[in-house]
């Protein structure tokens, strides 16, 4: 029940239940997911038409990501592109500008390592046409959805010179690999027709290949964790109740970069299921929705905070940017707890992610397309500086919080400061 003002609150505590997995088994199931992960996830019987897609690619299909840490504000659109076509030869890409508050083509390779991107700031409109995005941050509320555009994939690497609204394979059209040409869209108002893809030869035009064309896969079972009594002696567990959040850097850190946002700079944190909540505080970047909406020009296109399963790479639940109250000093407040949605008293100030029936959590922040201004853009943090050394109060702070102690400082009318302070220093 959603609790509409404080009086009508009810006051159970806020306990996580606790789960205990099997790590081995996990990590053994960890590694056949990720060997097919998007050939898996990707399609359903009904959806696989043939075995390969071969010359001709395959058109656009929905992707119900479910893995690699998804976000669930954004929908996926994949495409196949033909593999060895004609020299000489290209894929044209004839769409109308969605109505979303982002949205990109991206190119992979087989192994969905990202390769190129064009994002929709730096796509021009068809003559006569217009964008509704006119810079990293910046959107024009006077221009409706629909304008057209025409984008452009050239096999071969990315040359010195880019050719406008185009996008590059690194590899020449005579390699015998698939690309996945990948759209995302985040925050969808409503739908546009997707865009229209061809294959452009010297001999004409060639239509990409209609339907999915890999079989399907099926995904190995997935055992539920069993139950286990509440965990106590928190801290001796932990070592501390502080939650460090560490900035993503992928390949170049050893980290997989597989299906990686090129737009998307990261900070994510590893939290134990012991029974407790997490509290997380951080300064808000500001964004422009849609309807123009204050500020004129935003610190960053998006942001949101996601929990995940970190073993098999699930998301749990994620909160973008318009879901999170900002207060009077332009922070935020988050409670990560199964429940404390429904148990909140209303205006509490803060915004509430489950933590979801698993062992190891990972909680992931995102900021996309940041301003070239913005001092806390996440991917402006050297690799081994500490984050708060140059992003400063927008670098996210957080701590375990006993739940009877989080619930009487809450009932008893203190601010998130005061709550995440007491919750801090607990014992």
């Amino acid at each position: 029940m959603t609790v509409s003002s404080r009086s009508e609150a009810k006051h159970r505590p806020f306990r996580p239940a606790i789960r205990q997995a099997a790590a081995g088994r996990h990590c053994r199931t960890m590694v056949s997911l990720l060997a097919g992960l998007f050939a898996v996830v990707l399609q359903t019987p009904a959806q696989a038409q043939a075995p390969t897609a071969g010359l001709t690619g395959c058109d656009w299909y929905e992707a119900p990501i479910k893995l690699a840490y998804p976000e669930t504000n954004a929908r996926y659109y994949q495409a196949d592109l033909p593999v060895r076509p004609p020299a000489g030869s290209r894929i044209r890409i004839e769409g109308q500008y969605p109505a979303t508050r982002y949205f990109s083509f991206q190119i992979y390779d087989p192994s969905y390592a990202p390769i190129d991107d064009l994002s929709d700031h730096l796509i021009t409109a068809d003559r006569g046409s217009q964008s509704t995005l006119l810079g990293p941050t910046r959107g024009n509320p006077d221009v409706e959805p629909g304008g057209r555009y025409t984008a452009y994939v050239r096999y071969g690497a990315v040359p010195k010179t880019r050719q406008r609204n185009t996008l590059y394979t690194d590899d020449s059209i005579g390699a015998a690999r698939q690309y996945r040409l990948t759209m995302r869209t985040y925050l969808e108002d409503q739908r546009v027709p997707l865009p229209k893809l061809v294959l452009e030869t010297p001999n004409g035009d060639r239509p990409i290949g209609v339907g999915l064309c890999r079989p399907p896969i099926s995904l190995p079972p997935l055992e539920e964790p069993s139950l286990t009594p509440p965990v106590s002696g928190v801290v001796s567990l932990l070592g501390s109740r502080r939650v460090p959040f560490e900035v993503f850097y992928g390949a170049q850190n050893g980290d997989s970069e597989f299906g990686l946002n090129q737009n998307a700079a990261y900070m994510s944190a590893t939290v134990r299921n012991v029974g407790e909540l997490i509290l997380i505080r951080g300064r808000a970047p500001t964004f422009r929705e849609r309807d123009g909406r204050v500020p004129l020009l935003p610190d960053v296109r998006y942001w949101s905070f996601c929990q995940n399963a970190k073993v098999l790479t699930t998301v749990i639940a994620c909160r973008a940017d318009r879901e999170i109250p900002v207060d009077a000093r332009g922070n935020y407040h988050i409670v990560v707890a199964d429940g404390a949605a429904e148990r909140l008293p209303k205006d509490s100030g803060y915004a509430a992610l489950p933590f979801g029936p698993v062992v190891l959590g990972f909680l992931i922040y995102r900021q996309l397309l940041p301003d070239a201004d913005f001092v806390g853009a996440i991917g402006q943090v050297p690799q081994g500086t500490p984050p708060r050394d140059v992003i400063g109060d927008y670098t996210p702070i957080a701590t375990y919080c006993p739940p009877a102690l989080f619930e009487a400082r809450v009932r008893a009318g203190d601010t998130p400061y005061q709550v995440f302070a007491a919750c801090a220093a607990a014992p």
